[in-house]
């Protein structure tokens, strides 16, 4: 027992410092484990987010061109219209021309 001690008392130190290494190393092990875990989530979230963005993308470019086709549509309709205007005034003045 007294040899215990005596090795205790020379010794102390280095075990205390063992002891509260272990400590330190098990209580970071475990705080890595639940930053891994919150990253998880963090990530799936993310990634939830970006789906949304690509859909959101994805339907403002399907809009974008329904836009365009509807816009050339209207033009080339509007230009019809301007022509056969057009032809009616030149069949007017060649009725005026006449006359």
């Amino acid at each position: 027992m007294e040899e215990f001690i005596k090795i205790l008392l020379n010794q102390g130190g280095t075990v205390l410092l063992a002891v509260l290494f272990i400590y330190v190393f098990v209580e970071d092990r475990k705080s890595n484990k639940e930053e891994k875990a919150n990253n998880t989530q963090v990530l799936k979230e993310l990634s939830g987010s970006n789906q949304n963005i690509a859909e959101s993308l994805n339907l403002l470019k399907v809009t974008i061109e329904n836009n365009t086709a509807e816009y050339r549509h209207h033009d080339d309709k509007a230009e019809q219209n301007f022509s056969n205007i057009n032809e009616h005034l030149v069949k007017i003045e060649e009725k005026l021309d006449k006359k």
